[in-house]
């Protein structure tokens, strides 16, 4: 029986930072890319990838072994926003979008 658990990006970033190893995230209809912990956002970042910390996550399980994790929204402007933050966060962005976004002392672990 498959099975199909729904979370945010900003939950799944969180357990990425949790169990503390680069992943890999796919963002459904665009590509993957890898999430390497400590995530850290700044206020302006939270406030920039508001929507994007929102996408929609599917954990899918069958017959209680897992299967596949993926952003996919229904929302296809959501994906390309978590898109955005997550290609931004490796370093796919100007540097000071960078600093701005994830990096300083106003900074936290998500």
């Amino acid at each position: 029986m498959r099975k199909t658990i729904n979370i945010s990006l900003k939950e799944l970033l969180h357990a990425i930072n949790i169990l503390g190893v680069d992943r890999d995230v796919t963002v459904d209809g665009i590509d993957s890319i890898a999430v390497c912990p400590p995530v850290k956002l700044t206020p302006e970042g939270r406030k920039h990838f508001e929507q994007a910390l929102t996408a929609n996550v599917n954990v899918e399980y069958n017959n209680d072994s897992y299967c596949d994790t993926y952003v996919s929204d229904d929302d296809e402007k959501i994906d390309k926003m978590a898109w955005d933050l997550l290609s931004s966060l490796a370093g796919y962005c100007y540097a000071d979008g960078y600093d701005q976004w994830f990096e300083g002392d106003e900074a936290e672990i998500i």
